[in-house]
């Protein structure tokens, strides 16, 4: 058995609007790979947008610890947590274009987290390249968001970035296994 270390360009990070798919939290490979593009001009109307290349490689798009509840009852003999509530966050960071204006791969990630209460939904594949297209089998975690304001990120000596930020909206499916 070989110990072969999975680099970061096997990561695909994606953002789509609610209306992507048939069932936001179940979509099929079709759905995700109708992705927009400049060109053709025919593909500028699908509503899957692919960020992987524009994303800082240390954003968040994760499940977090579940809340729980510790109210023990006279049948309990120790201490209790009984999970409630489970939860997620987002927060993507994107290279800024030297341009405001040009059409491109980070200018289209600004613009699409740049004003508050957006509903999106972050998509995040791990395993293929972030240029393969989705197929059947390939596993998915789909993460139901709403934008919050944005963060100019400026640091001494390092590349001006868009900070994107998102309040989880509560719906999500983790690890799903794309069955068409």
């Amino acid at each position: 058995m070989a110990n072969d270390k999975m680099l970061r360009g096997n990561v695909t990070i994606l953002l789509a609007y609610p209306e992507y798919a048939v069932n936001p939290l179940a979509p099929t490979a079709a759905e995700l790979n109708a992705q927009f593009a400049w060109s053709p001009t025919a593909s500028q109307g699908n509503m899957v947008f692919n960020v992987s290349c524009a994303t800082a490689d240390d954003y968040t798009l994760n499940q977090t610890d579940s809340d729980t509840d510790d109210t023990r009852t006279v049948c309990d003999t120790a201490a209790v947590q009984t999970p409630t509530y489970q939860n997620y966050e987002g927060s993507l960071d994107f290279l800024r274009d030297k341009s405001v204006t040009d059409q491109g791969l980070f200018n289209l990630a600004a613009e699409l987290t740049r004003g508050a209460d957006r509903p999106l939904y972050a998509i995040k594949r791990i395993g293929k390249s972030n240029s393969a297209a989705f197929a059947i089998g390939d596993e998915v975690s789909i993460y139901g968001f709403t934008t919050d304001y944005p963060q100019d990120i400026v640091e001494s000596g390092a590349l001006l970035m868009h900070g994107a930020r998102f309040k989880p909206n509560g719906k999500f499916a983790s690890n799903y296994v794309l069955a068409a």
